[in-house]
């Protein structure tokens, strides 16, 4: 079981790994070659730098985009897996929902600019109010979603790296490092987003360039570092980190275990002897029975005598087999139930009164 579990981990690490490095370098990259546009509130200029792009390049590097933040996503759940066998699943289900969420947001919205821009540019020339009323309802709608999805991904980074780093998953520096990146991002967009309550201006704090290259080139390192970490640790994998072995105390051989249970053979055995010692009892009764024709006597006296040493053994007897059957405990009083034992015999069910009649038989059974 043990090996089947390391496989298990052997193959999530590779999994996170592959999905963090390819979502680094492809996010990365795109980035780095992403144009700088005006701002959100002024469609028309918008439209006018998409224009110069070409439509190609456009839809090219929105695609690139997109299989940048799926590849990020397998990451993210690959690594929400790791957090959950080391026993964080807390921080793994905030990553698992955060990153899957975000990333289908951002999916969704960039796959609009595969046809969106061309339909714009086209309608444009023939009506430019209708072109500019339609490209900013969607432009605005789609700069909100990217926002929320912006901080769903910035938190799980935050919980990945504070799961991770507690949970040995990666290094305490690399986790913490990826906190800090993530609580910033969080910040900038927060800000942002109060300032524009007052003017209700759509918000993207990544067309700018010490955003888009002091927060978003941060965060696509620390992935980059942690899916090279992953992938260096796969040989090594374990699902629980080794622990030590807890101490167990030995056994005495010399002094075996008390195994004697209720109703064992040992108090069986008791039980015949409370048997035997009613039977000497009545050897006695017989002697002293015998005395009224001289000369028996004594041996009645004498068989009654071992008639009454038979229920002084018989109560000792049955107090060492009660002890038995009581699982080993120490000798004590005689419950009432023993009592009624050494008196009547070893059968221990009520017996009816003599002249009692018998009872009714029971009924036949219901068919």
């Amino acid at each position: 079981m043990a090996d089947v579990m390391d496989e298990r981990v052997q193959s999530i690490q590779t999994y996170a790994g592959v999905g963090f490095t390819l979502g680094a370098v492809v996010l990365s990259l795109s980035l780095a070659v992403f144009p700088s546009l005006p701002p959100a509130n002024e469609a028309n200029h918008v439209i006018e730098a998409i224009a110069k792009e070409g439509l190609s390049g456009w839809m090219g590097l929105h695609a690139a985009m997109v299989v940048g933040f799926l590849a990020a996503a397998v990451g993210f759940a690959a690594f929400a897996f790791l957090l959950h066998l080391r026993g964080a699943s807390g921080p793994a289900s905030i990553v698992t929902v955060c990153a899957l969420v975000g990333a289908s947001i951002y999916v969704s919205f960039l796959s609009m600019e595969f046809f969106l821009p061309a339909f714009i540019r086209n309608l444009y020339p023939l009506d430019p109010g209708l072109a500019t009323m339609l490209f900013s309802a969607v432009w605005y709608w789609k700069m909100g979603a990217l926002a929320v999805g912006s901080v769903l991904l910035f938190a799980a980074v935050v919980a990945a790296g504070l799961g991770g780093s507690s949970r040995d998953v990666i290094p305490s520096w690399l986790g913490w490092a990826g906190a800090v990146v993530g609580v910033i991002g969080i910040l900038v967009y927060l800000f942002d987003f109060w300032s524009s309550t007052v003017t209700g201006a759509a918000i993207n704090p990544m067309r700018l360039t010490a955003v888009r290259y002091g927060v978003g080139l941060p965060l696509q390192v620390w992935m980059l570092a942690v899916g090279a970490t992953l992938l260096r640790e796969r040989s090594q994998a374990r699902a629980v980190p080794p622990q030590a072995r807890t101490p167990v105390p030995r056994r005495d051989p010399a002094r075996p275990p008390r195994t004697v249970t209720p109703f064992s053979e040992r108090g069986s055995e008791g039980m015949g002897l409370v048997s035997g010692g009613q039977q000497g009892g009545g050897h006695g009764g017989g002697g002293h029975a015998g005395g009224g024709h001289g000369g028996g006597a004594q041996g009645g006296h004498g068989g009654g005598a071992q008639g009454g040493g038979g229920h002084a053994s018989d109560e000792r007897d049955l107090g060492h087999s009660a002890a038995s059957g009581r699982g080993g405990l120490p000798d004590g009083p005689l419950t009432p139930r023993e009592r009624a034992a050494a008196a009547g015999g070893a059968n221990l069910e009520p017996q009816l009164p003599p002249g009692t009649p018998e009872p009714p038989p029971l009924p036949p059974p219901i068919p």
